[in-house]
């Protein structure tokens, strides 16, 4: 399916694994520059493997190893894609944890590294 999305930059974040990971996949697929992020190094490098494998040239993917969930880890981010690619055109906002507590059973603290891991950290990449 070609969805119009060749030679765009997408950055993937949460993209060593699991719905990132397959994100990062679909958009190599498409033609897309890819930046993956995530917070271990060995499981990135793997992860970009995979991913370069589905894209036209092994340079189009890049991996940067940070914590978006702090505003340094989001500014590495965006400045290795920048340097890297040129620009910025996608961004796939994927972190967050979740729990499977009820909303009663949720404390304060809870509440606050919810907002701390997964809102916080796309209103920073998204800005």
């Amino acid at each position: 399916m070609d969805l119009g999305l060749k030679d765009k930059v997408a950055i993937v974040t949460g993209s060593s694994r699991g719905l990132g990971l397959a994100s990062a996949r679909a958009l190599a697929s498409e033609g897309c520059l890819v930046c993956l992020c995530g917070r271990t190094e060995s499981t990135l490098a793997q992860a970009r493997r995979d991913v370069a494998a589905r894209a036209v040239g092994d340079e189009r993917v890049v991996g940067i190893a940070a914590d978006v969930s702090t505003p340094h880890g989001v500014k590495t981010v965006i400045d290795g894609t920048m340097a890297a690619f040129g620009g910025i055109d996608i961004l796939v906002n994927n972190v967050g944890l979740a729990r499977g507590a009820t909303l009663i059973d949720t404390s304060d603290e809870e509440w606050q590294e919810a907002f701390d891991q997964t809102l916080f950290p796309a209103i920073r990449a998204s800005r």
